[in-house]
Formats: structure tokens, sequence, C-alpha cells
């Protein structure tokens, strides 16, 4: 094989430096995939051979259109704005007037919507390094310029109303927000060049990506993967060893057994796969940014409860409600959200662990098994209300596992209103999952 195209490395570099995993492998693949067919079927080559994942296709496919198909930088879509920088300049102080926008829209020529773009990039101000940091908080920016909402609202009482125009422009106001990210993207890589297309794939590396981080749409492309890891936890979860009277030979045991023979393996003792079914308590926190966190748990949890003899969920702000009927009866994973969305568990609007642990001992304590396991999903911060220790360490001991997923790093643990330290003595596990690597990691752990 003739060597590597610089042009791949950089490729391949880049993904690799964005979290990207890309094998030797791949890059053979790509390497004869570029050299056998013509230049026009680059890209397509590339997706095809460079990554093998579902989820990095995204990252990819941005970087080349980043890049440019053949290696070199891209020019902006609209680098003469002309009459937008002017209309941009007008209303600096604000947003775009909504009947500008909602006209741009009807019309649905591809300059209205590149220039309504570029007017919302205008209006973010000069663009720093900060930028590429918060990338995602950037595009949301730029949406709220162009009164994002309003606009949106008034398109659905349209629609409501048996207009189909509403619904195409419904669907441009769609590509409209993928155009305000791409330009932006754009603008960032003219600006810093590879420091911002590190910065952009990451974003689209979704096992990396915060869950309060993910955009619209993310998890939408994560469900495939939810349910691989159900079906994973479900096997794990199902089976355990157990000692028999036939089956496969148990070296640790046997062992054991030969030290009270001076070492002489008298008798065989044998062990044998039985499937054990668990209870298990799900308690998942839906406050404020870790809301997106337990949605997500609360699919995984859909998607893997025949692996447990019983599965009752619990969501919770200040108050606790049980919503494993709903769970059960739900049709798919993905009306999870509005499951926990129509749950009566907030009071204040403000997480109150110990309330609801103390809640929980109340109503459920009795039912608690040392064949229990309950899992805990949130940050743990109290609003310095009263933790309730001692009642979460009786809701520890009667139970026989439990483990706690924090979304938020470690290192925000037990800062300001965090009771962790507080909870964590109790735990059988603490872990950090701010991410799906992290939770694919956790579940690998078998725990």
């Amino acid at each position: 094989m003739d060597t590597i195209p610089e042009v791949l490395q950089e490729i391949a570099t880049l993904l690799r430096a964005g979290g990207i995993e890309v094998t030797l492998a791949e890059m053979v693949d790509a390497v004869r995939g570029w050299q056998a067919t013509p230049v026009a079927y680059w890209p397509e080559v590339l997706q095809v051979t460079m990554v093998k994942r579902y989820e990095d296709l995204k990252p990819l496919a941005a970087l080349l259109s980043l890049t440019g198909s053949h290696g070199w930088p891209e020019q902006p879509a609209c680098k003469n704005r002309g009459m937008a920088s002017g209309q941009a300049t007008r209303h600096a102080g604000g947003q775009l007037p909504v009947q500008d926008v909602m006209a741009a829209l009807f019309n649905g020529s591809d300059k209205d919507l590149n220039d309504l773009a570029e007017q919302a990039i205008d209006l973010l101000g000069e663009l720093n390094a900060e930028a590429l940091d918060h990338l995602e908080g950037k595009v949301r920016e730029a949406r709220l310029a162009l009164n994002w909402h309003m606009v949106r609202h008034r398109l659905r009482v349209m629609e409501s109303e048996g207009r189909q125009e509403a619904r195409e422009a419904q669907q441009r106001l769609q590509l409209l927000a993928a155009i305000i990210r791409r330009n932006l993207e754009l603008r960032l890589v003219q600006e810093f060049g590879p420091e911002a297309m590190l910065a952009i794939l990451r974003t689209y590396n979704l096992a990396e990506k915060g869950w309060s981080e993910l955009a619209e749409g993310d998890l939408a492309v994560m469900r495939p993967y939810l349910k691989k890891l159900g079906r994973y936890l479900g096997n794990k979860y199902s089976w355990r060893y157990r000692p028999a009277h036939r089956g496969k030979i148990d070296l640790r045991r046997t062992v054991k057994e030969a030290c009270r023979h001076g070492g002489v393996p008298w008798q065989l003792r044998y062990r044998d796969r039985r499937r054990e079914r668990p209870v298990l308590f799900v308690l998942g926190d839906i406050s404020g940014s870790v809301a997106p966190f337990s949605v997500f748990m609360l699919e995984l949890i859909y998607a893997m409860q025949h692996a447990f003899r019983q599965v009752r969920t619990f969501v919770f702000v200040d108050d606790l409600a049980e919503v494993t009927n709903a769970i059960r009866e739900s049709p798919d994973a993905g009306a999870m959200e509005q499951v926990a969305r129509f749950a009566r568990c907030s009071v204040s609007g403000y997480s109150d662990f110990g309330r609801v642990f103390k809640l929980f001992l109340e109503r459920y304590g009795e039912v608690l098994t040392p064949e229990t396991t309950i899992l805990i999903l949130g940050d743990a911060r109290n609003n310095w209300r009263q933790p309730e220790v001692d009642s979460f360490a009786a809701i520890c001991r009667k139970a026989g596992k439990v483990v706690w997923l924090n979304p938020q790093p470690e290192a925000s643990w037990n800062t300001m209103d965090s009771s962790m330290a507080l909870y964590a003595p109790f735990c059988h596990a603490v872990r950090e999952c701010s991410n799906l690597k992290q939770l694919i990691a956790i579940a690998r752990e078998g725990l």
C-alpha cells in the first residue's frame, strides 16, 4: 500500500483529538477507498471506511463540511452579507422582529435563510476564544436573536388552523437551525483554526458530551445504544454462578477444599449458571439540569425491565411520585420525557433529598429486602435543607445494594449545597456518570 495521504492523516488526527476512535484497520480501508474512487465520492468513501460506529458519522460529516471534501478550508456560506449586516446593525440592541423572520421563512429561498443565520450570528457580537467552550450556548443565543420560540409558537398556531404553508415554514425553521450552526462553526474555524475544529468535534462526540449539553435530536441518535446497553445489562444481571452438583469445575472452591487435604484435590467442586432476577428500585431526581440525565436513565430502565423480577421507579424533586405503571404502559422509550414531565413530585421546585428519603422510608421501607437493589440518580444538591442522613442509612441497611450515579463531575461534589459526602458512606457504590462513555464503563463494572 502507498503511503497515507497527508489529508487523511490530518483528518484522522483531528478525529482522534476530538475523542473519535480511528483504528489502523480503518485507516487502511480509507486509503484503499481513497485511491480507488473518483474525487467526487471521497466524502462518502470516508464515511464508510474511516468510522464504523453510527454516532461517529456526524462528527466526520461536520469535519468534512468545515475543511472541504478535498482537505482545504471552506469559505463561509455568505461572505458578502450586504443587507444582512446592515439589518443586524439596526437591531443590534435586541432581537430581530418576528415579522421579518416569519417573512423569510414563508419566502423560503436559501438566500433569505442564510441571511437570517448571518444576522443572528452578527447579533452575538465579536466571537472570542470563550465561544469555543460554549458552542451550544452560542447556537442557542443566535436562535434567541431571531425570536425563535415566538416564531415557532406562531407557526404552530397557524398550522393548527389548517394552513399548509405554516407546516412548510416549520420545516424551513429546522433547516435554519442547521444553517446557523454551520455558519457559526465556519466563522470560528476561520478565526481560531485547528483549535476551533477540535472544540466543534467535541460537541459532536455524543459519548463524551455532558447530559445537560445535549441538543435537540441528540437523544434520538443515542437511543439505539440504549437498547444495546439495556440488552447487555439484562443478560449481565439475569445470570449468576452458584454451587452445583455438576457443571463447570469451580477452580477456586476446588483448590480451597484441596488445602484441607495437603493440597490433594480429593473432591472436585462444581458451579453452574442460574437465572437470578433481583428487585430494582429506581429513584431519579428530575429537577433542573439533572433532568436530561434522569430521563435518559429512565429510558435505559425501560429497555432492561425484563432483567428484573420487579422494577419500581420513582421520580422526585422535593416530593416523591411512583411512575412504575406509567413506564410499564408506555408505548416506547421515547415517552419517558412525558412520564417525568407530568409526574407530581414538586411543591417548591427545589430538590430536597432529605425529605424524599424520609418519605421513601416511611412509605416503602417495609418492602425492602436483601434482594432489593436501589439505584439513585441525582446530584445530591439539597438546597441547604435537612439531609435526613438517618433515614437514608436505614434505607441502605434494609436493601441488598445501593448504587448512586451522580451526573455532575466529581470535582464539584461536596461544594456549596452538595450533601454527597453525607450519603456516600452508606452506599455500596458511588460513581460519576456525566456522559454516555462513563455510563458504559459503569455497566461493564457490573454495578
